[in-house]
């Protein structure tokens, strides 16, 4: 009871709370996630601006090699010394003057790892920064022009970019590097006569993007003018390659789904950085990775935790109260329903519906409970007169048959006084039996008793045409007790109705079982037995009140067992056509 008034309270104080703060809470995340995704949109072109302005800065540094490294004055003293291996003192100074300009250029900025010049000569020679002049063969980038050798129609702005990797020192692993190809030319030829390369480290770079992203879920991928994925953030390293691939195709923007999470890709509507590289912003479509609405999320759990110990609190102190009313109602209907005094109530001033109630039941419950007593006084009344009424009627019954047993007796024995005198011995024993005394209830061993005296007289009447076998314990059966008058009806039954129209000796067993909870007594005969519709018929005669033609001996039975030990126990009948029949009784303990 005291669970069901607290969940009633629950739900009656926090449905209230909780549906404000539910549609403040959905309103506000709806409102926060669009601010939020106008917040990403200029994010967003924040970054890309500010890309587009170091993609510039790179540019400018590979032009001011260009300019410094593509002066024909220059182009021809490199190529000269590089082609025929003589180094005048003039010649010498310019190579010292190239290399400090490669020097200062590669050490100025921590992004450069190297910068390499190549003019044609015949030797496959070429100056590097921080070396000198060194041949491809036994250099440990050697591979380096394999990406210079590219069309013009390839270079956007004279310049093409690739994504290598290079291994300066065989116990290092190998590292990305970002090549930028620039062409000189000679005011001789419009064919390009050499390559300046500018090597950038990719995971400097790619730091630099996750540093420059607008909020911390964005990501940023970098793709070249073939397509290929130059730089990437490294919050990036989930997505495989294939979802990398999607991304550097696309040209509009999308949702990339990846393993179980999804993506929204971005791209500026105009890039102008001068290498033609497509900049594309990824961030996760989950928008409750955001701090904000994270923390709004945890502010709206936080209000509906609040309720919930709001109403648990208020459920409570309601709940207590309102079952110390109801137990003190429950007091009173127990002590009107037993005749006990009223409970002591607890004083109140204040009127309220639980003392109305209160003091209605008190004025209700002592009314029914006098009318109960009354009624129940004259159903015992009417229940002690009814069992009177069945013991006389049997006893008469009984007594017309004895009587005509006993004259027939005395014409045929002539006299002679010994089975006459047993015979009304029996009798005696049997009218003393049934009419003495007030009490209902005897000892199951004095009903067993007198029930052998009714057997003997039958016996000799019937002139010994049945045999009764007992099938008891008499220890386990004395301490038990029944009404009296039970076992003889039963036996009555067995004999006028099973075995008096039989031809042949029969036999009757009286078996006596105690079950756990309550004893079972059977009559058994090999009588005539009972067909399916007859058996129904005396079934549906032990189940109604209607006073019977015959088997008056078993209705009375039965209905005397229900008066005395209610409607849950009675008599039942089983019984099978030449086979006999079965008469049981359950009394409780």
């Amino acid at each position: 009871m005291r669970n069901k008034f607290f969940l009633k309270n629950l739900l009656l104080f926090i449905v209230p709370l909780l549906i404000p703060i539910v549609i403040l809470g959905t309103l506000s995340l709806i409102m926060t996630r669009q601010y939020l995704q106008g917040e990403r949109n200029r994010a967003n072109l924040q970054v890309f601006n500010q890309i587009d302005r170091n993609l510039d800065t790179i540019y400018n540094e590979t032009n001011s090699l260009k300019l410094q490294f593509g002066n024909a004055d220059v182009l021809y003293r490199l190529e000269e010394i590089l082609r025929t291996q003589r180094i005048t003192l003039e010649n010498l100074r310019l190579l010292e003057a190239a290399q400090n300009d490669l020097n200062v250029a590669a050490y100025a900025n921590s992004f450069v790892q190297s910068i390499y010049v190549y003019v044609r000569n015949p030797n496959d020679q070429f100056l590097a920064s921080g070396t000198g002049i060194v041949k491809f063969e036994g250099f440990y980038d050697a591979g380096w022009m394999e990406g210079a050798d590219v069309q013009e129609e390839n270079r956007v702005g004279g310049i093409r970019t690739e994504r290598r990797f290079v291994r300066p020192y065989s116990f290092q692993e190998a590292m990305p590097v970002i090549t930028f190809y620039q062409n000189v030319y000679s005011v001789f030829s419009a064919e390009p006569i050499g390559v300046i390369a500018l090597n950038l480290y990719a995971d400097s770079l790619e730091a630099q993007l996750g540093q420059t992203t607008g909020y911390p879920s964005q990501a940023i991928v970098i793709v070249d003018e073939r397509g290929r994925v130059v730089l990437q953030s490294p919050s990036l390293a989930p997505l495989d390659d294939a979802a990398l691939a999607k991304i550097a195709a696309a040209s509009s923007p999308f949702v990339l789904k990846s393993g179980e999470r999804s993506y929204q890709v971005t791209m500026p509507a105009a890039s102008s950085n001068p290498f033609g590289w497509r900049i594309y912003s990824v961030a996760p479509t989950r928008w409750s990775d955001n701090p904000i609405a994270q923390q709004l999320s945890i502010f709206t759990a936080l209000c509906v935790l609040l309720s919930l110990l709001l109403g648990l609190a208020l459920s409570y102190w309601l709940t207590r109260k309102n079952v110390r009313h109801i137990r003190t109602m429950i007091a009173i209907i127990h002590s009107a329903e037993r005749g006990m005094p009223m409970p002591k109530l607890p004083t109140t001033k204040r009127v309220d519906e639980y003392r109305f109630i209160t003091q209605r039941l008190i004025q209700n419950f002592i009314e029914r409970n006098y009318l109960q007593v009354q009624l129940s006084e004259k159903k015992y009344r009417l229940q002690a007169l009814e069992l009177t009424a069945l013991q006389a009627q049997m006893n008469p019954h009984f007594l017309f048959n004895t009587l005509e047993t006993i004259n027939w007796k005395v014409v045929g024995l002539a006299g002679r006084h010994n089975e006459v005198n047993d015979m009304l011995e029996n009798l005696s024993d049997l009218l003393k039996y049934s009419l003495s005394g007030p009490d209902q209830i005897v000892s199951l061993g004095k009903e067993i008793d007198y029930t052998k005296s009714y057997l003997d007289i039958q016996k000799v009447r019937y002139n010994d045409k049945f045999d009764a076998i007992w099938d008891y314990d008499p220890e386990a059966i004395q301490r038990y007790g029944m009404p009296k008058l039970m076992l003889q009806p039963l036996v009555e039954n067995s004999i006028y109705h099973g075995i008096k129209v039989k031809e042949g000796r029969s036999r009757i067993k009286i078996k006596i079982v105690r079950l756990p909870d309550r004893l079972r007594i059977a009559v058994i005969d090999n009588g005539v037995g009972m067909d399916e519709l007859r058996l129904r018929q005396v079934e549906a005669m032990l189940r109604t009140d209607t006073e019977p033609a015959d088997h008056i001996g078993l209705a009375n039975t039965n209905r005397r067992i229900k008066l005395t030990y209610g409607e849950e126990y009675g008599l039942s009948v089983r019984s099978k056509p030449n086979w006999g029949t079965t008469v049981a009784i359950e009394i409780p303990l």
